[in-house]
């Protein structure tokens, strides 16, 4: 990708990947052998929740909590995960994250059936602005395809967006940290991820709507706050990029052949899943508190972690 700031931290590994290779192929993550691996999943029902889930299968986590709001995609996606491994435990609930209830309940039974032991959580589900469908342009009289909307004014579905995006996320960090850093938990990991976006970097909606991106930003600030606030509980927290994927959430942003959305969504979609498995293989602190892209090479980002450390950088400051 070119033509953005250099902040924007697009090309931080000067190597880049459009699909998992080498460290991020799930089957080159593989948790210690004979021990417990567990992973929660949210928005698993769909798109990016979907394939992360099945990338934590291939990795060999010996558990799997998926949920979304839609039963019927929970039981397809807990058929795909029982044919890569027949022995997985899967713990298949309806919630929706925007709701704390339902939130807190999917936690008590994360703690019940896997008897406190918890590795990795990941904040996916997520959603953008509906559309504005097709209108007629009051200067030309042509009709203007279904768009996203664009500035303050045009977003009538910022409370949606926000409550979904940032609080859900908010729900699923508050009511499964206290798993994560439970003393009797024996997990060396501990780590939480919230599904971020480059749209966080973005100060005009041009592009994707306005209370996407604010809650994205929101996202990335309070993934800063958990590493700081709970480092001392051994926690992880993380924001990641998942790359410029089509998934239900995406795929209608196009709206004719060779636009600038069909040109930008070019990532392969199991990526995030591949890279979320290198992530969480090992206790990865330098990054904890940071915003990290799927794009970027393991490698020279491995290479770089002192500069990381020694700069504070990958994370959200005014510049003065």
């Amino acid at each position: 990708m070119s033509g953005y700031p250099d902040h924007y931290g697009i090309n931080f590994t000067k190597t880049t990947h459009e699909h998992p290779e080498g460290p991020t192929l799930p089957e080159n993550n593989k948790p210690p052998a004979g021990q417990p691996f567990n992973v929660v999943v949210t928005g698993a029902g769909k798109g990016l929740g979907y394939a992360i889930s099945i990338a934590y299968a291939k990795a060999g986590a010996t558990g799997v909590s998926i949920s979304s709001r839609t039963q019927s995609d929970l039981d397809k996606l807990s058929s795909e995960l029982k044919k890569i491994n027949p022995d997985i435990n899967i713990i298949s609930q309806t919630c929706d994250t925007s709701k704390p209830e339902d939130v807190r309940q999917l936690a008590e039974t994360v703690k019940r059936e896997w008897n406190g032991r918890l590795d990795v959580v990941v904040a996916n589900a997520g959603i953008i602005s509906k559309y504005i469908e097709d209108e007629v342009n009051p200067k030309t009289g042509k009709v203007q395809p279904r768009r996203l909307p664009v500035g303050i004014t045009e977003d009538d579905d910022f409370a949606r967006v926000t409550n979904i995006n940032y609080l859900g996320s908010y729900y699923t960090a508050k009511y499964f940290t206290p798993l994560l850093i439970e003393k009797s938990n024996e997990s060396k990991v501990r780590a939480y991820i919230v599904i971020t976006s480059l749209a966080s970097q973005f100060p005009i909606s041009d592009f994707t709507p306005i209370a996407y991106n604010v809650s994205k930003v929101a996202n990335n600030r309070m993934v800063e706050h958990m590493a700081a606030d709970h480092e001392k509980d051994g926690l992880l927290a993380f924001a990641v990029h998942p790359g410029e994927v089509v998934t239900p959430q995406t795929q209608g942003h196009s709206t004719e052949s060779g636009d600038m959305w069909e040109a930008l969504l070019q990532t392969d979609i199991g990526l995030a899943g591949g890279f979320c498995t290198w992530l969480t293989a090992a206790r990865r602190d330098y990054l904890s508190g940071r915003y990290l892209s799927v794009h970027w090479d393991t490698n020279e980002l491995e290479a770089k972690k002192d500069e990381i450390l020694k700069d504070d950088k990958l994370k959200f400051k005014m510049a003065v």
